[in-house]
């Protein structure tokens, strides 16, 4: 499927334009004035180095994927005890050397920086490469690596991705998606959501059959250098980039909620206590979910209500305080 693509200039207000979207859009333009990406249409192997001379001693995330997975960061076994990879922490220098000085070969080990925080390991970074007015107050993570692939997820936050090196595809479904994907057990997540274990771009339909209701459904964006992509919230995207070296600068910014719990935590906490009820339970809990949370039945009170229902932060404050000392006490 065709995903939309615009400029900057297209929009009034871009970030209202894409939060309200509620779809994938590619962003053209929007980090023309960064010299990073001018180095890298100019010479990939002149960007690594200039990294690496500003890189700090900051350890960062790192996962190796052994050769034999040919980039996948996934399971190595079918318990989900085992990955692809083994993850350590070390300095970005480190990395950025063996991507300037290695020649691949089939039996070399992939290698990928997995979200570090630009203003930690590269401090200079964005000053010479400022953010977009309206991502200001967010601060940018940086992926770096050699030509890997992360299966099909979801995040939680509006998300700001920005191919700075090498090509980078993304395959995206919406979020309805989720009974087709054949999703790994959420308390096995390799590095954060859960994962499906499909290929969205080649999916073995033998083994997961039911891929086959959303493959039409998949969107594909080819990012060139300076390209940049919206991911809504919860949409499902499985990423691959394709050179020898790769980079990518994301922003992930939330709604702002009166709660400082996660959405993810909810749902953590809903399986937990609900997914193992008899079915009439999991029924009646479903409506009074739908009644509360989905359908949002707040409006039937009285204008001077001020509860947790209306969003009221002090109130939910409370309600958080009594149920952090409730599990406190237990």
């Amino acid at each position: 499927m065709k995903i939309q693509k615009i400029k900057p200039s297209d929009v009034e207000d871009l970030k209202t334009f894409i939060e309200n979207s509620n779809s994938p859009i590619i962003i053209s333009e929007l980090f023309k004035d960064w010299p990073y990406v001018e180095l890298a249409k100019d010479s990939p192997s002149h960007l690594l180095r200039k990294l690496l001379s500003i890189a700090s001693k900051k350890l960062v995330d790192t996962l190796l994927i052994e050769s034999k997975h040919k980039g996948l960061i996934s399971y190595a076994s079918e318990d989900y005890e085992r990955f692809t990879f083994k993850k350590f922490q070390v300095p970005l220098k480190a990395v950025l050397k063996r991507l300037i000085v290695e020649k691949r070969d089939e039996h070399s080990e992939d290698i990928a920086v997995q979200s570090a925080l630009i203003e930690q390991c590269l401090p200079s970074f964005l000053t010479q490469n400022p953010s977009p007015n309206f991502l200001s107050e967010i601060s940018p993570r940086i992926w770096i690596g050699t030509a890997t692939t992360v299966p099909g997820h979801y995040d939680t936050s509006h998300n700001i991705a920005l191919n700075v090196c090498g090509k980078r595809t993304f395959y995206l479904l919406p979020p309805n998606a989720i009974p087709n994907i054949y999703v790994a057990p959420i308390d096995r997540a390799i590095t954060g959501p859960a994962i499906s274990l499909v290929d969205f771009e080649k999916p073995d339909l033998s083994k997961y059959p039911k891929f086959k209701n959303v493959h039409k459904d998949v969107q594909i964006a080819e990012l060139e250098v300076g390209e940049a992509l919206y991911i809504p919230p919860m949409w499902w995207h499985n990423v691959k980039s394709h050179e020898r070296a790769n980079i990518l600068v994301n922003y992930w910014w939330e709604n702002k909620t009166a709660s400082e719990l996660t959405s993810t935590e909810s749902l953590i906490h809903a399986i937990l206590t609900i997914r193992a009820l008899p079915k009439y339970q999991r029924d009646a809990w479903k409506e009074v979910f739908k009644h509360y949370v989905f359908d949002r039945k707040e409006d039937v009170f009285d204008k001077t209500y001020k509860g947790i229902l209306s969003n009221s932060q002090e109130e939910i404050r409370k309600v958080e305080d009594i149920l952090l000392k409730r599990n406190a006490a237990k």
